[in-house]
C-alpha cells in the first residue's frame, strides 16, 4: 500500500523502503487480510516520530486515519511522553494533522519533489 499511494498515485520515485523500517515499530489496521490504514513510529534523536502515514483509497474519509493517529499518539503518551513527537508532514496533510494538535514549525522545504512541512504536537498536559 505504501508503494501504490507513495509511488505510484503520487508519481515519486524515491527508495520507499529504508533502515527506519527495520528499527519501527509497525501499526496498522486491517480487514480480511487487507491493510487499510498504516504508519511506522519510532524514536529518532531526541523526538519520537511516525512516518508513511497511509490510508487505504477505498477508506480515506472515514475516520480511520482519525483512530490510526490516536493510536501513535496514544503510544507515544505511554512510551515516550518526555520526548516531543515532531513529524515531517506533506503539505496536503496539514489540515488533518493540525485537527490532532500538530503546529507548523519551520518553513516548507522539497524532498523527492514533494512539498513538505516540519510539524510538532502540542502536548494537552
Amino acid at each position: 500500500m505504501r508503494i501504490n499511494t507513495f509511488m505510484v498515485e503520487q508519481k515519486r520515485i524515491y527508495h520507499e523502503l529504508d533502515d527506519w523500517d527495520l528499527q519501527a515499530k509497525h501499526v496498522y489496521y486491517q480487514l480480511d487480510g487487507q491493510i487499510l490504514a498504516y504508519a511506522r513510529m519510532f524514536l529518532t534523536g531526541a523526538h519520537f516520530t511516525f512516518s508513511r502515514f497511509v490510508t487505504h483509497p477505498s477508506v480515506r474519509g472515514t475516520g480511520l486515519g482519525d483512530q490510526l493517529i490516536k493510536l501513535i499518539m496514544h503510544y507515544a503518551h505511554n512510551h515516550y511522553a518526555e520526548y516531543p513527537v515532531k513529524i515531517e508532514a506533506q503539505q496536503q496533510m496539514l489540515k488533518f494533522y493540525q485537527q490532532h494538535g500538530f503546529q507548523i514549525q519551520g518553513a516548507p522545504y522539497i524532498s523527492d519533489r514533494t512539498p513538505y512541512v516540519q510539524m510538532v504536537h502540542q502536548s494537552q498536559n
